[in-house]
């Protein structure tokens, strides 16, 4: 992850987070410290077919820096994750691929504080038809003084309503503009595996103009902060 895609993902969070003056002084108050953590896990299961379209994303967490000011009691520390929103792009029009402003969310630790959808302003989006590529989903939990040193958020997303064989998707995977220090090379990525219909196959992911290679036979490793585009029933040259 290049230092000024990181940098993109900061300024993205705290634009969001300092949206409104209400917001601004709710996160500039001492009980509500924001805890440092950084994005360790991230993996998407994206099913399609001709009736259908499910995506199951699980990121996984992790705190650094806790000093001992976050575990007394009493204490409240606010953990904020960016989730990318995924798109269909039909002929030269673009779409929200799932017609809801809030997908289904389960964190395995912390109280949920907030959860929306906003503009890089930090402006809300109420509906489906205010949405725009550069909007995100805002998720705010709160943890107490004791803190975990991994925890999840699933995020489900779905709809009855399939996309035809030329269809594509655009994503953008998140990052939360948080510096890695240290960890895998996998903690860059973000593991994409795709299910699909055989009417949908053979499928690949595309960035800046070039097939990704598989990490296996149905997933791909997605750069985040990066844009990617999700094809289906390509000929094979």
């Amino acid at each position: 992850m290049s230092a000024s895609a990181l940098f993109r993902s900061a300024a993205l969070l705290a634009a969001l987070l300092s949206g409104s003056p209400a917001r601004a002084a709710a996160d500039a108050d001492p009980a509500n410290d924001v805890l440092p953590t950084v994005r360790s896990e991230d993996s998407i299961i994206l099913t399609v077919g001709g009736s259908f379209l499910n995506l199951s994303e699980v990121i996984t967490m992790t705190p650094i820096d806790v000093k001992a000011v976050n575990e007394r009691p009493g204490s409240a520390n606010l953990v904020h994750l960016l989730i990318s929103p995924l798109w269909i792009k039909e002929g030269d029009s673009q779409r929200p691929a799932f017609t809801t402003v809030r997908p289904y969310i389960t964190p395995s630790h912390g109280r949920v504080r907030r959860f929306a959808l906003m503009r890089e302003n930090g402006e809300d989006v109420r509906n489906v038809e205010q949405m725009t590529p550069d909007c995100r989903y805002v998720l705010s939990l709160e943890f107490g003084h004791v803190i975990p040193k991994k925890f999840t958020v699933t995020v489900t997303m779905a709809t009855p309503r399939g996309v035809p064989p030329e269809t594509e998707f655009l994503y953008t995977p998140s990052n939360d503009g948080q510096p890695l220090r240290s960890g895998a090379p996998e903690t860059f990525f973000t593991l994409m595996r795709v299910k699909t219909e055989p009417t949908l196959d053979p499928w690949h992911i595309v960035k800046d103009g070039e097939i990704l290679p598989r990490a296996d036979s149905s997933s791909v490793r997605l750069d985040r902060n990066v844009s990617h585009t999700i094809r289906f029933n390509v000929p094979e040259k």
